[in-house]
């Protein structure tokens, strides 16, 4: 999950960079739009105020044609001085256009012209005829009040042509605002439109990190309910059917199957499968050509059909989708085995979460057993591998509490004779190894639903239930004899011999609890010990009885001695 959010928050900060990006780029576009929309403003202005200065130029032409002909008809000096106004005003109007249109070359070349068209005029036409009025005669004035001259075609020519130039100006500034306007629609136009695709991939992303919230939290109920199915788990078996159970709703195998390693680790067993798996007890070299058990962790072949796709000789297909799980707790406890019949069918981000089932099921497993050693060494002597008086206590207790009315539980006390001694000679190891080879006649001596402990020290207890007096003596006899017999090797050519002196007592004749069975079976060993030792010494039931009638005669003894 945490590899999924992690990729939706690099998406989200992309998406955010990608909206941040439009946004400026926006913003610069409206900042460089505004400055031009501010330069075409001035030169529409600077455009309006050519085309009045335009008009006044022409206007004062005009004039002055009209002052030169009324002075040829009139001869009136107004007339002169409206010309000589006309003319003073079109050079300072001329004088301003060339300055206003300094960055116009166009509009610049046609007020040049315009002027050199009208000083032509001045001096071909309009001074001539004022001179000619001044000197008086018809002749004189005849050239001039005969038609229009000829110098005013150029002038109508420079005129037409500066209002030509100033309509290239306007239509030049129409294109720059149409640009200016398309840019800004433009800019508008992909603003927005960045916009709404991040907020539509920001809506798929939350859709999409909700269903990924969904399915986590699919997982996690998933998983709780596993581990709690595994921790009322009564065996292995009951853990790897909940982990099969758990991964079939997770990712839906068609087929699937968990051996574990039995305690022994000698072989695997099948513990749980699903479908048409197939299902056969491995060996452990067997097990260990697992894909999965070679990697030390999950292996999947997604396509079993493709060339160069590795096939567990474990779990035989040709086709689908192989994962290969190993469980391991500490060591190797099993592995898995699941199939889908699709290739490709286990997507790379749920691989993890099939890897964490797989954990929990080997840690379960791992954890039962360590729990089934841990409460064996609890219970268990370990110098002797027998059980402990605690243990020996509680299972008399429950024998005594849960027999039925006529049976019958004897108890043997046994202590080995002069166990001191043969430590102070040969030392304590040779002491344990004399432990050891008497707990051994002990195992041999037993039958099933028999109990051998070690009680304290060199002092054992054996429970027989169901055993008469008569069987238990005889039995008691037989690990005497067996002990006696059983020589020991302690060092290179040396050997040693132990014996044992045992008590026995019987429920419910001598005793109805634990503590008064064991204390008359430890008074018949003190008796056997007084009597000599490495015998077996029954106290009669009239010397020792708890509850119940005394007979009048004294205790009676069963013996077995040695010869």
């Amino acid at each position: 999950m945490r590899h999924r959010i992690s990729r939706s928050n690099r998406f989200l900060v992309a998406i955010a960079g990608m909206m941040a990006l439009a946004i400026l780029l926006v913003g610069f576009a409206y900042a460089f739009t505004e400055s031009e929309r501010l330069d075409i403003q001035r030169d529409s202005s600077q455009a309006s105020d050519l085309w009045a200065a335009a008009d006044r130029l022409a206007g004062d032409v005009n004039a002055q044609e009209s002052a030169i002909d009324d002075y040829l008809f009139s001869a009136d000096p107004q007339a002169v001085s409206r010309y000589e106004a006309a003319v003073t005003d079109e050079t300072s109007v001329a004088a301003r256009m060339q300055a206003g249109a300094v960055e116009l070359p166009g509009l610049l070349s046609a007020i040049t012209e315009l002027e050199n068209a009208t000083a032509t005029w001045h001096s071909s036409f309009a001074q001539r005829a004022i001179a000619a009025v001044k000197a008086g005669g018809g002749a004189a004035l005849g050239p001039f009040t005969s038609g229009s001259s000829p110098d005013e075609e150029p002038v109508r020519a420079a005129l037409a042509q500066l209002t030509v130039q100033l309509n290239l100006v306007e239509s030049n500034l129409r294109l720059r605002d149409d640009a200016l306007a398309t840019t800004r629609t433009a800019a508008t136009a992909f603003g927005l439109g960045v916009l709404v695709l991040s907020a539509v991939l920001s809506l798929w992303l939350v859709r999409r990190f909700g269903r990924t919230l969904e399915k986590d939290a699919l997982r996690s109920v998933i998983l709780n309910q596993f581990t709690e199915a595994i921790s009322f788990a009564a065996d292995d078996t009951a853990v790897a059917k909940a982990n099969i159970d758990a991964l079939t709703l997770l990712v839906h195998p068609d087929a699937g199957v968990t051996h574990v390693l039995n305690h022994s680790q000698d072989r695997a067993v099948p513990e749980s499968i699903l479908g048409g798996a197939v299902a056969e007890v491995l060996t452990l070299k067997t097990l260990s050509t697992c894909a999965g058990m070679i990697r030390s962790s999950m292996y999947v072949s997604s396509d079993l059909a493709a060339p160069l796709s590795v096939h567990c000789p474990i779990y035989p297909a040709d086709h689908g989708t192989l994962a290969c799980i190993p469980l391991v707790s500490g060591e190797a406890i099993g592995a898995m085995h699941l199939y889908w019949e699709r290739p490709r069918a286990l997507p790379v981000e749920i691989r993890r979460s099939v890897a964490q089932f797989a954990a929990h099921a080997a840690l379960a497993i791992g954890n039962r057993r360590l729990l089934s050693l841990l409460a064996g060494q609890a219970s268990t002597d370990a110098r002797t591998g027998l059980a402990n008086s605690r243990t020996f206590d509680l299972a008399l207790e429950h024998a005594l509490a849960s027999r039925a009315d006529d049976e019958v539980i004897a108890v043997l006390m046994l202590d080995l004779d002069y166990f001191k001694d043969f430590n102070d000679r040969h030392g304590h190891p040779s002491g344990d190894e004399a432990l050891r080879t008497f707990a051994e006649v002990l195992r041999s001596c037993m039958r099933d639903g028999d109990l051998a402990s070690r009680y304290g020290g060199e002092e054992f207890a054996v429970m027989l239930p169901g055993v008469d007096t008569e069987a238990a003596v005889t039995i008691a006899e037989r690990i005497r004899s067996r002990t006696e017999l059983a020589i020991m090797s302690l060092a290179p050519g040396i050997t040693d011999r132990i014996t044992v002196s045992i008590g026995v007592a019987e429920a419910p004749i001598q005793a109805l609890d634990r503590t008064g069975l064991l204390r008359i079976a430890d008074e018949a060993l003190y008796q056997a010990k007084a009597d000599g030792r490495n015998r077996v010494v029954y106290l009669g039931e009239a010397a020792m009885v708890l509850t119940g009638p005394r007979r009048e005669s004294g205790p009676t003894y069963a013996k077995s001695e040695n010869a």
